[in-house]
């Protein structure tokens, strides 16, 4: 590799590395060695004008070629930090807010409304984790008749996933919320707004409505209801559930779900 396309290598590992530290100040300790590895070893300190330049063209042509990078990074980390705090919330916080948590009536939920197990789940629509078991949720409330699932829209990842939060919310009040939030969650790309009212023409939705009612005060006021019950309860990122008493951060696997529904039949 030429000396010049080696250090914007290098560079661009360190911009990455700078940039998740900004965003979560807790690993600067972690970063901080790595970084100071690769300054010495690639020579970042002795860039010329021109190699910065390069390095600035090279980092936004690649974010822009792949935009999910950074989504992925930022998931990534919050995942990691939420199975470190797995168990911390305490079940008072979760008791005291239980009836905000399942009974909400502006969260979409299926399955039986009269189910004896409620599983709540916190997601983002470009959460890769949460992508990955949308359909495992789907398929558990089709196997299971004493289920029911609360959907917490929880936009964390940005203005797509603020607009696609609205979009589905507002799909719920046609009637159509879980093929619009299964459409929605098998996008591979970010959820534009070509492709939120795609989805939204052939799920046969009245498009005027919709629009109308993504800027309604009650969905804005539902968002940010669940923003602030997130922070009391110490929802970091996503995806996260709670399963009676007890919280779960990050992804699980349809068995592990399975389990702790289970146990919640079963009082243990």
């Amino acid at each position: 590799m030429p000396d010049s396309r080696g250090a914007i290598f290098v560079s661009v590992l360190i911009a990455a590395m700078v940039a998740l530290a900004i965003i979560f100040p807790q690993t600067r300790d972690q970063t901080g060695p790595i970084v100071t590895e690769l300054r010495t070893a690639g020579g970042a300190d002795s860039f010329t004008d021109q190699q910065k330049d390069e390095i600035r063209d090279t980092i936004r042509a690649y974010l822009n070629a792949n935009p999910t990078v950074i989504v992925e990074a930022i998931e990534a980390l919050q995942n990691r930090q939420q199975q470190h705090s797995r168990g911390q919330p305490s079940s008072d916080a979760l008791s005291t807010n239980m009836d905000r948590l399942v009974n909400s009536s502006g969260d979409p939920s299926i399955g039986n409304p009269n189910a004896t197990v409620t599983v709540v789940e916190f997601f983002d629509y470009q959460c890769p984790y949460c992508k990955r078991m949308a359909e495992d949720l789907a398929a558990l409330k089709q196997e299971d008749p004493d289920l029911r699932i609360v959907f917490k829209e929880f936009p964390v990842l940005g203005t797509e996933s603020t607009l696609a939060t609205r979009a589905a919310l507002a799909a719920a009040r046609q009637g159509k919320y879980q093929e619009f939030h299964l459409g929605i969650m098998g996008l591979r790309d970010a959820p534009s707004e070509r492709a939120i009212f795609r989805l939204a023409d052939r799920l046969g939705l009245d498009e005027e409505r919709l629009r109308r009612d993504m800027n309604s005060p009650e969905i804005e006021n539902n968002i940010q209801a669940n923003y602030r019950l997130a922070q009391e309860i110490g929802i970091r990122g996503t995806p996260a559930f709670i399963v009676g008493n007890q919280l779960i951060p990050g992804a699980m696997s349809p068995e592990a779900i399975r389990e702790l529904i289970a146990r919640q039949r079963d009082g243990s």
